[in-house]
């Protein structure tokens, strides 16, 4: 009787890896597959909470029309951009400088990721210096050429640095940095040009005016008064008669 062959590999009828793994961590894998299901869940509720809670916050403002309407605005949305529009706006709405000031001081301190902020720096700085404050409007100016996302207001606030370094006597700096934003003929340049010639003019130097001469009285032409009385025209002379003479016999 002739041996069987003997197979060269027997296959594995038995459950595989990936089988057992599920078998033995089965639940672990349902566990993470609910809390997959709630992150997902989460997400798209949140993210439509916040969507509609901009919507709301944009309508809200849309209708704003007094201070006590900003302010509630900000109580409601306090994390949204809406609310650092609406503390802008109160700044916007003050007609005193000093009001104006504490304004956006606040708005500034409190939204600093704000998009309006670079504008409102520049905005904060020229009304300090209008006040006379020129150390606080050089100090925010200076904030704004470090922001990068002011370098389009690079230029103004080069200007106004300039024209505190002016009123302060220090004509070659004001002199340095009208040149400066004037050379870069990017927007404003045109306005750091006239400030420079203006700069650069003498004072005009005193003409001492001679007085004039004391006019002269005109002479008036003596003029002969006529009388109209008769009487005193002397009367026309008469010629004396001349002789007839004898006619010749």
């Amino acid at each position: 009787m002739e041996d069987s062959p003997t197979p060269i590999a027997e296959l594995e009828h038995g459950p595989s890896k990936l089988e057992e793994f599920l078998d033995k961590n089965q639940k672990k894998l349902i566990i993470l597959a609910i809390l997959i299901f709630l992150a997902v869940i989460g997400y798209v509720i949140i993210t439509g909470l916040a969507k509609k809670g901009a919507e709301d916050a944009g309508a809200a403002f849309m209708d704003a029309s007094s201070e006590e309407d900003y302010n509630q605005i900000i109580k409601e949305y306090s994390n949204s951009n809406t609310a650092g529009s609406s503390a802008m706006a109160i700044a916007q709405s003050r007609t005193t400088d000093n009001d104006r000031i504490a304004a956006l001081d606040h708005f500034i301190a409190t939204y600093p990721d704000h998009p309006g902020i670079p504008s409102k720096l520049l905005e904060l700085a020229l009304i300090q210096m209008n006040a006379d404050k020129n150390d606080d409007a050089k100090a925010n100016l200076n904030k704004l050429l470090s922001n990068e996302k002011s370098a389009f207001l690079a230029p103004r606030a080069e200007i106004a640095l300039a024209d505190i370094a002016s009123n302060n006597g220090e004509l070659e700096e004001a002199e340095r940095l009208y040149t400066k934003v004037r050379d870069s003929k990017a927007h404003f340049s045109h306005i750091a040009a006239e400030r420079l010639l203006y700069l650069k003019a003498t004072e005009p130097q005193e003409v001492k005016v001679q007085p004039a001469a004391t006019p002269q009285a005109p002479i008036t032409p003596s003029t002969t008064e006529f009388s109209l009385n008769p009487t005193a025209i002397p009367d026309t002379p008469t010629l004396p008669e001349t002789p007839a003479q004898e006619e010749s016999p």
